[in-house]
Formats: structure tokens, C-alpha cells, sequence
């Protein structure tokens, strides 16, 4: 037997063995193998999670550097479902965007109204001390601000000549005896300003006073003092103001939306951060009549009892003003409701990574629920987080289109506008790659993709090496496409003196020449280098260069090249 037919007996033998002992462990075609085989899902290729456009044939990273997903057999965009207001998301779409649900309820929303305020002095309980002639402080008794005072206490003593004039004056008519002149007398140093009390001794003592006393008219804690020693005071001048701080006020700021349920003598409450443990309960004392023009909310006076004097004026508090609980109604979390203000919306959860766009009447609001007037039932599935991104997902902008214009032909609407430079065109595929700049309405860097283009764009528009003006819009499976495209104004041209060179040669300071296409003439001025350039120019160095527009519409270089003076120069050596 030839060694050749030794080894094919040999691996008949090998192989038939094998067979048996994979017929006999069920390995060889398991029961259920060919459903599974018939029944696998069929990756058809991968792409990025915010820009459906971007496909490729194996796993990788997006432009942005997120995951690719893939896109599986009967799931690509226009297979999702049969009704046209329904997306399907994959599960790795959905956990890419963090979506979150909250169930629809019934429920009573409360009337309290949650807000911020300071402490303030209670005006009712505050004195200010004037006096009436001009004089000089001889004795001052109260010599610091926050001093506790009680009502008839000395302030100070001060020297008035007209008022020692006076003192002397009604002293003679009394001696006199003359009754008619001593009462004007009287009647003339208490309009002056002298106490009654004063006066009082002025008449037993039949002597006149060399200084005045004034008194505390109310007790409390000196809030204002502003006078010393031997100051000269008029009667224009706040010398003291004293306030009884065992009640206070607080001023609160309401939001004009709910100022309605704000009204006088209702519950209110406060806390200070730095007592969280305690509550201090008063009432609204007043509503002042004015709303504030700037911040839009409406000041509120509330009166609480400080016996303790823990509250102490311009203190910031936390108030809570007490109200009537509305009547049951389907609330969901005030985050779910999308606001465009033309209407109102949320998205439901069908299940199975459905979702439908609905239109919603909302009623009132307490900043965490809002109450849903029309247009959902209680125990609907809301999303609550990750909607805004839904919106943005690729089948879901037809659903929102069709609900607010059933007409299926329209134009993609422009959401975003940039600059770039094309780098190739397929008139047959009806597609263009393009160098833009950054977009930051759409969170997009810099970068080089592939665009397809709406109907009524010619591909024609646009040449290979030129600047386009693009909008940008989705389509309706959710692709970005280039939906108007015009050739961008070709570039004005300037020569300058570099003075500055800051970030690498991203900014540069340039003395330049006039440039009569722009009307501007010889200035210094900074100017944004995008791209920026992979050699910076040196300080000092005339250069050439191009100017576009960034994204805001301001001037940037987009281009540098050697003047025409420093070519020569080189050529010359």
C-alpha cells in the first residue's frame, strides 16, 4: 500500500469519527439551529448615533467619538412602523441618549408658592431722631451702632444758642409772673423741640437750660448713627434711627405667573441656611402695587415675630406662602412638556422603542409638575429626559413635521448654517463632501463629511476646490442634507505688518494697509487665523492675507501668503 493511500484512509478515518461523535453529542445541526440561523437579525451597516447620514460597514467611532450602532434588517429608516406618527429607536439609541419615563398621574397640585426674600427692618417699629435748631453735641450717650436703647432714654445733649435764647426768655416771663407769656414761651420751646419733661424742669427750677436733651422715642437697637462728639448738627441730618427688631419684615419676590395666588393675611414661612432645623411663621403683611420691570416679578411684604432676634435685617430666607390645593387633574413632570411657542407637546413611550410626538393643552405649573388640560390620559408614558435629543433623532423630525404640517412634500427646514470648501461631487448619487467649519448649534467640530442634498438642490452649484455657503436641515428619515448651497463672496485680499503673535499663531495683532473693498483704512487690529496655520508668521514679518467670516459673521484670516515685497526680497538673494 502506497504511502499516498495511507494517509486518505487516515483522514476518512479521522473524519468519520468526528461525525459520529458530533451526531451523538447533537453539536452537528442542534436542535433549532437552522430557526435560530433563519431567524438572526442582519446587521446592514453601522452609524453614528446623532447623525444617521454617517454610515459605514463595520463597528468604529463616529466623527464626534461616539460608538457607531448598528442598524439592523427591517429597522432602517422607513421600516420602523407603519404609522407615520410612530418612531422606533434602537435600545442602543435610546441608551446612547438617556431617556427616562415618568408615568402620567392624577393628582392635586398645591398652592404653595416657593420663593426668596431678605430680612428687613419692620418701618413701623423704626424712629428716626432729628433736631429742629442747629447746635453742636456736647454729650453724646449712645456711642455705637447696633446699642440697645429703651423709650425716654438720654441720646445725647447739645448746645443750641437759640434754644438757650429761648430757655432764658420763658424763665423771665415766668419770674414775672406774666401767665399769657410764659405759655407762649412754653408753647415756642416745645415747637423748637424740647421735651416736655425739660420744659417741665425749666419751670420748677426757674432755671434756663445751657443744653438740650434729647430722648429715645422708642426702645430698640440704634440702626443708623451718624453723629460724634462735638459734631454741628442741623435739623436736615439723620442723627439716629432706632428700630424694635422683636418684629421684622420680609420683602419676597413672586413671579408674575403666580402672583394671583398670592393675597394679604395668608400662612407664610421661612428658613435660614444656616438654621435648617427652624421655621418661623408669619403672614403676608402687603403687596406692593407695582411689578418690577426687569426681573418681572411682583414684591411681597411679609411680618414675622423675632423675639429672639435670630432674624437679622439682610439676611437671605427661603419662604414658603401657604395656598389652596387646585382640583385633581392629569399632571406629568414639568420637564416633559416641550415648549415651542406656538404649542405645547409631549413624547409618549409606546413601548418596544416606539415613540409618538402628541400635542397637549397645559394648565398650571409648580416648577416640578405641570398640569395637562387636554390631550393625555393619566398613566401614559411621558419621556422625561432625552426628548430634545429624540427630536433630533432621525425618524422622529418627520413625525414632528407631520404634526405640525401634513403636508409630506415640504422642504426640509434650515436648523444650522456654515462655511466649507468642497472636496467632491456625485451628480449621480446626489451627494457632496465638504470641509466645514465648526457648528455649534449642532455641537459639531470642524470636520470633512459627506452630505446628501434636498430636492431643488443642483449639484451642479458646486465646484471642486470652491467655498459654499451651506444650510443644513434633516430630510425626512433623519439625514442631514444640504438644503440651500450658494458660492460663498470670494475673498478680499490685505497686506500688513505682523506686530503680535498670541495662542500659536491662532490670533494675530496686524498693522495692515488700507483695503478698499472693505473700505477700511491703515489700522491695527486682531484677527482669528482658521485653519490655523502650521507655521506662524514671525513678529515683524509683512505678510499677504485672505479674509473671511467666522460662524458670527466677524472678520478671520483664512489665508496667508508672503507679500509681494518679501517674495521679491527672497528672489533678490
Amino acid at each position: 500500500m502506497s504511502a499516498r493511500t495511507v494517509l486518505v484512509a487516515a483522514v476518512a478515518l479521522a473524519a468519520g469519527v468526528a461525525g459520529g461523535l458530533a451526531y451523538e453529542r447533537g453539536d452537528l445541526f442542534p436542535h433549532g439551529a437552522g430557526e435560530t440561523a433563519a431567524t438572526e437579525k442582519k446587521i446592514l451597516y453601522w452609524v453614528a448615533p446623532m447623525d444617521p447620514n454617517y454610515r459605514r460597514d463595520a463597528p468604529g467611532k463616529s466623527p464626534m467619538g461616539m460608538d457607531l450602532i448598528p442598524v439592523y434588517e427591517g429597522e432602517e429608516p422607513g421600516a420602523e412602523s407603519s404609522d407615520a406618527d410612530v418612531v422606533q429607536l434602537s435600545p442602543a439609541v435610546i441608551n446612547t441618549m438617556g431617556v427616562r419615563t415618568a408615568s402620567a398621574e392624577r393628582a392635586a397640585l398645591g398652592g404653595a408658592v416657593h420663593t426668596v426674600g431678605y430680612v428687613a427692618l419692620d418701618e413701623d417699629k423704626t424712629s428716626h431722631v432729628h433736631v429742629r435748631k442747629e447746635g453742636w453735641i456736647e454729650g453724646l450717650k449712645i456711642r455705637s451702632l447696633g446699642a440697645e436703647v429703651t423709650q425716654g432714654e438720654v441720646l445725647f445733649e447739645y448746645f443750641s444758642p437759640e434754644l438757650a435764647a429761648s430757655s432764658f426768655e420763658y424763665v423771665r416771663d415766668l419770674e414775672r409772673g406774666d401767665t399769657w407769656a410764659g405759655a407762649g414761651g412754653r408753647a415756642k420751646l416745645k415747637a423748637l423741640g424740647v421735651s416736655e419733661r425739660q420744659i417741665e424742669e425749666i419751670a420748677k427750677s426757674r432755671k434756663a437750660a445751657e443744653r438740650i436733651r434729647v430722648y429715645a422715642p422708642q426702645g430698640g437697637v440704634v440702626v443708623q448713627l451718624g453723629v460724634g462728639e462735638g459734631m454741628y448738627i442741623r435739623p436736615d441730618q439723620t442723627l439716629m434711627s432706632l428700630s424694635d427688631l422683636s418684629t421684622v419684615w420680609v420683602i419676597a419676590d413672586v413671579f408674575e405667573s403666580q402672583s394671583d395666588r398670592v393675597r394679604p393675611g395668608m400662612e407664610a414661612e421661612a428658613r435660614l441656611a444656616h438654621l435648617p432645623d427652624r421655621v418661623w411663621h408669619g403672614t403676608v403683611d402687603y403687596i406692593y402695587p407695582e411689578l418690577d420691570p426687569t426681573t418681572r416679578t411682583l414684591r411681597v411684604r411679609l411680618r414675622f415675630d423675632n423675639a429672639d432676634l435670630a432674624l437679622r435685617p439682610n439676611m437671605f430666607a427661603s419662604i414658603t406662602l401657604a395656598g389652596t390645593a387646585r382640583a385633581e387633574a392629569v399632571v406629568v413632570p414639568a420637564e416633559a412638556v416641550i415648549r415651542t411657542g406656538r404649542s405645547d407637546r409631549v413624547v409618549l413611550a409606546l413601548g418596544d422603542g416606539r415613540f409618538r410626538a402628541v400635542p397637549v393643552t397645559v394648565g398650571f405649573s409648580d416648577g416640578e409638575r405641570t398640569e395637562i388640560l387636554d390631550g393625555l390620559d393619566d398613566g401614559a408614558q411621558v419621556v422625561s429626559s432625552g426628548q430634545f435629543l429624540i427630536d433630533s433623532e432621525a425618524s422622529l423630525k418627520a413625525g414632528f413635521a407631520r404634526m405640525e404640517d401634513p403636508a409630506p412634500d415640504a422642504a426640509p427646514e434650515v436648523i444650522a448654517e456654515t462655511e466649507g470648501t468642497v472636496n467632491a461631487v456625485d451628480a449621480q448619487g446626489r451627494t457632496v463632501n465638504v470641509t466645514h467649519a465648526p457648528i455649534p448649534v449642532l455641537g459639531w467640530p470642524a470636520m470633512t463629511m459627506d452630505f446628501g442634498l434636498a430636492e431643488g438642490v443642483d449639484p451642479a452649484a458646486f465646484t471642486v476646490g470652491g467655498k459654499v455657503s451651506l444650510g443644513i436641515g434633516k430630510d425626512a428619515a433623519g439625514a442631514f442634507v444640504v438644503v440651500t448651497a450658494q458660492a460663498s463672496a470670494p475673498e478680499v485680499w490685505g497686506e500688513g505688518v505682523v506686530d503680535v503673535v498670541k495662542d500659536g499663531g491662532r490670533v494675530l495683532t496686524v498693522t495692515h494697509d488700507p483695503i478698499p473693498a472693505l473700505g477700511w483704512p491703515t489700522m491695527t487690529m486682531d484677527f482669528t487665523v482658521e485653519p490655523p496655520p502650521a507655521a506662524a508668521p514671525a513678529v515683524g514679518e509683512r505678510i499677504r492675507f485672505a479674509l473671511g467670516k467666522d460662524a458670527a459673521g466677524m472678520p478671520i484670516i483664512v489665508e496667508i501668503a508672503a507679500s509681494a515685497d518679501t517674495a521679491a526680497a527672497g528672489v533678490a538673494q
